[in-house]
């Protein structure tokens, strides 16, 4: 038997996505559509289970978060079932809906101190808030622990068809202590040198810590929020999420670089930003640099590069505690402390980018990042953030080592 789900594009239906009990999906474009995908542009004909499903599982949340979701649906299409139940508010301008809601005259619902509390505090069993009174239809690809509301006047609200979502909320981890301000301290770093970045804010609510992250794809005109399509790169290169790491046959700088150099509006500035983001990642030790973790994002003008996200330093914590193999090679190399000017050298004229102009470029780049690393764990600790210290020490330490090794 197969199931039909209609999908929707900046509000606008675009197609129809078909599930059935053999776990297979198809999609089908309306006529005039806009695309949702570089990998699935406008077609008459449809696009069977093998082109479709990589875009649209790339939708869904992962790991723990997903098998949590799944459970009831053991036997079932799972992938079509979270969006079915949960796609109203996806990454992007894509929402699912069997019959399009009429709500668009409802007020948005107030999340209460005491409820977001209670959010916060359930969330890693409850990863899409099922267990609220009539919960948000959202989906947030990932798997850390978070959730999204949709935020005015300094106030929470639940997102609905009318008030997408604005911001997402990420929540502490147990495993890896001051995760949340490891996160502050690089997204912050990053907005420094590599300017377009979402705005990072660690908050407090009854004795919970939370990280506040504002969605570069979402814009708000005359108090409407609007969503802006966007898609990562898995989706763009047409593989699903398992292959988001380059071990086992996954994604690699290569294929993430030639995406940009096909679709980009702005190849030189978005291939400068690219370089800026390895680099970046290289310097403050982020091995989870994964190719979920960068997007493609629409506009009236073209694709470009979207703002950066999720950046975080994961070499602080042990490698009994998370894998220290970076997510995609330099110069077939999988380790950051095993990396030389040489490699990034290689790595630009595997790109064919220039290496000598982009060396020189670079060095000018982050030439700051020492002294502006420290002011910044001098301003965050100034907020009485002082649990964090020795971690934002680590990470600098980090930092000052790798620059010698590119700079000096």
């Amino acid at each position: 038997m197969s199931r039909k789900l209609n999908v929707y594009l900046c509000g606008e239906k675009t197609g129809v996505l078909s599930g059935d009990d053999l776990l297979q999906l198809r999609f089908q474009y309306d006529a005039n559509a806009a695309p949702l995908s570089v990998r699935l542009p406008v077609r008459a004909e449809a696009y069977p289970h093998a082109m479709a499903y990589p875009f649209f599982e790339n939708l869904t949340p992962e790991g723990e978060a997903f098998d949590i979701l799944t459970k009831d649906h053991a036997s079932g299409n799972k992938v079509f079932s979270i969006l079915d139940r949960f796609g109203g508010d996806c990454a992007g301008a894509v929402a699912f809906y069997e019959t399009r809601p009429h709500n668009n005259d409802e007020a948005p619902r107030e999340i209460s101190s005491a409820k977001m509390a209670h959010i916060i505090d359930t969330l890693p069993l409850d990863p899409l808030l099922t267990g609220m009174d009539n919960p948000p239809r959202l989906s947030l690809a990932g798997a850390q622990s978070k959730f999204a509301v949709y935020k005015t006047n300094g106030k929470y609200y639940r997102s609905s068809d009318k008030y997408p979502t604005t911001h997402i909320i990420k929540i502490a981890n147990k495993r890896f202590p001051n995760l949340l301000e490891n996160e502050q301290f690089c997204m912050q770093l990053a907005k420094i040198i590599l300017s377009d970045i979402p705005n990072v804010e660690l908050k407090n609510l009854k004795g919970r810590q939370f990280l506040e992250i504002e969605r570069y794809d979402r814009y708000v005109k005359n108090g409407v929020v609007y969503r802006i399509h966007q898609e990562d790169f898995c989706q763009a290169l047409g593989i699903v999420s398992g292959m988001k790491y380059q071990k086992g046959g996954g994604a690699a700088l290569k294929a993430c670089y030639k995406i940009i150099n096909e679709f980009s509006e702005n190849r030189l500035a978005d291939t400068i930003r690219f370089v800026k983001w390895i680099i970046f990642n290289y310097l403050t030790g982020n091995t989870d640099a994964h190719a979920k973790n960068i997007s493609l994002l629409y506009s009236s003008s073209g694709i470009r590069l979207a703002p950066f996200y999720d950046l975080l330093s994961t070499e602080v914590y042990p490698e009994k505690t998370v894998d220290h193999a970076t997510a995609m090679l330099i110069n077939g190399k999988g380790k950051y402390h095993s990396l030389r000017l040489k490699d990034f050298i290689a790595l630009f004229e595997n790109l064919n980018i220039n290496a000598t102009n982009m060396i020189k470029a670079i060095k000018s780049m982050f030439k700051n990042i020492v002294p502006d690393a420290v002011n910044l764990r001098e301003s965050l600790l100034a907020g009485k953030n002082l649990q964090a210290a020795s971690m934002y020490d680590d990470i600098i330490a980090i930092i000052k080592k790798r620059f010698s090794v590119l700079f000096y």
